[in-house]
């Protein structure tokens, strides 16, 4: 028997954060694609193939309003930058600080 995820119905983006708020009524926080791979990159046994990441200057990316969700949940920022239901659900944070620091 397998449990049915929250789906994400509504995102908010900020630098480098979204905001999701998901069908159950919670609202949670979670990193982007971008700045996880960064932050990733400083680990010895995570790093690995994003160490690329560092050559270039810490940035901040401000993701602006164009996420668009699918159906099923899933989160698609510029076309490109997918976040599963499951991700969204798994590595989010119900506290903003939690993923705000490093």
């Amino acid at each position: 028997m397998t449990t049915a995820l929250p789906k994400a119905v509504k995102v908010w983006m900020g630098v480098n954060m979204i905001q999701i708020e998901f069908d159950n009524g919670q609202y949670r926080y979670m990193r982007t694609h971008f700045i996880n791979d960064y932050l990733l990159a400083w680990s010895p046994k995570k790093g690995k193939g994003k160490r690329k990441n560092l050559w270039l200057p810490p940035t901040w990316e401000g993701l602006g309003s164009n996420a668009r969700i699918q159906p099923d949940g899933t989160v698609i920022l510029f076309d490109k930058d997918v976040y599963t239901a499951k991700e969204l659900w798994e590595n989010s944070c119900d506290n903003i600080d939690l993923v705000s620091g490093v």
